[in-house]
């Protein structure tokens, strides 16, 4: 199968390392990006078979082309190269954690045969340097077939997902959106909310040194790509600002317990915040039944 990456950092790199390490011998990798590190370091490294001058290179005599840029350069890509890929009879696909802009993108390419894509799976660093070969072992990656994608192009890509660890799983992009803001998008940006509240705040100097484990959990998402995550943003924002209303009203509620509580705490108002921490504890345990 011969793959074109265009975009080559800490995704399009992963793809190829694991491509290489699960399925050696069966995939022909040609990158290509912006700067062209990467590929170079690729091809060094044997991750990859052609470091292409062009995207346009890239894309000659693929099979498949995956797109790993970030989210808005994914999504000006489709416009810039859609129809070399059209031409070339390459269904595309790519890595974008918002979907729903980028179907409507590639449903405007005549003849481009687009399967979203999305693996749920990144780290905080960037760069071909930080690719690994099991970044997508176990997780799901998401397949979103366009109204221009035949069955033999979405088997393609869940060959592809499947080739590198991943479970394919297949959405409709606007569904895909609305649940990625809640358990993604929303996560991002209301860690950067609680990182930016605390550190704009003179707590933050005698603070610093005594965070530990909860302080590094609940903003390890933060710590992540400033591009990545304003791509993010930008690309799902009616659906992520509807999750962080919902979350604003589920913060006053709580704010209101905490309101109704005791100079002197009462057993009525700790077993009120107790049963409230187990509401949520048992409902993250649980994993409801699919529809």
């Amino acid at each position: 199968m011969r793959l074109a990456i265009i975009g080559f950092g800490l995704i399009g790199g992963s793809v190829a390392r694991a491509l290489g390490a699960r399925d050696a011998g069966r995939w022909r990798i040609t990158a290509w990006s912006r700067s062209s590190d990467g590929p170079r370091a690729a091809l060094a490294d044997g991750a990859i078979d052609v470091a292409a001058a062009s995207a346009e290179e890239a894309i000659a005599g693929a099979e498949l082309v995956l797109l790993a840029a970030s989210p808005l350069a994914n999504l000006e890509l489709v416009a810039r190269l859609g129809q070399a890929a059209a031409a070339a009879g390459a269904p595309l696909t790519d890595v974008t954690s918002a979907q729903a802009r980028m179907a409507r993108a590639a449903a405007g390419v005549p003849g481009l045969r687009h399967v979203g894509g999305h693996p749920m799976a990144g780290a905080e660093a960037r760069g071909y340097d930080a690719a690994r070969a099991d970044l997508f072992a176990g997780h799901p990656w998401l397949v979103l077939p366009g109204p221009q994608a035949q069955p033999a192009d979405v088997d393609r890509v869940r060959d592809l997902a499947g080739a590198c660890g991943g479970r394919p799983v297949e959405l409709d992009p606007a569904v895909h959106d609305r649940l990625v803001a809640a358990i993604s998008h929303a996560p991002l940006v209301i860690a950067a909310a609680l990182a930016e509240t605390v550190t704009s705040s003179d707590a933050w100097a005698p603070a610093a040194g005594l965070a530990a484990g909860g302080w590094r959990d609940m903003t390890r998402v933060a710590r992540g790509d400033p591009d990545l995550g304003a791509g993010i943003a930008a690309l799902n924002r009616d659906e992520l600002a509807a999750w962080l209303d919902r979350f604003a009203a589920t913060l006053a509620a709580w704010r209101a317990e905490l309101e109704a509580v005791p100079d002197t705490p009462d057993a009525a108002a700790v077993a009120s915040l107790r049963a409230r921490f187990e509401r949520v504890r048992a409902a993250l345990e649980s994993r409801p039944a699919d529809d």
